[in-house]
């Protein structure tokens, strides 16, 4: 219906999604991870340890991606007052 409005919004999503790729080498959650492609997943879920954790960088993934986004609004604000 709004062909501009999705076309902004689409560019927009592509330069936040580029800058989280540059900073982290990828968007796909299993090359983030470190998982091998055509790796079998094991049957029964790895113990939820500290050891797990510490291999599991999701929490600053989403820190980085709150930052851009944070970083984006700002610039925004500042164009519109």
């Amino acid at each position: 219906r709004n062909a501009q409005g999705k076309e902004a919004n689409y560019k927009v999503v592509q330069e936040l999604a580029e800058e989280f790729r540059k900073r982290n080498g990828s968007l796909i959650c299993a090359e983030l991870l470190g998982l091998a492609k055509n790796t079998p997943t094991p049957p029964t879920p790895e113990a939820r340890t500290g050891e797990y954790y510490k291999k599991r960088p999701c929490i600053e993934m989403v820190e980085t991606a709150a930052r851009i986004y944070g970083r984006y609004l700002l610039e925004i604000a500042k164009l519109t007052y």
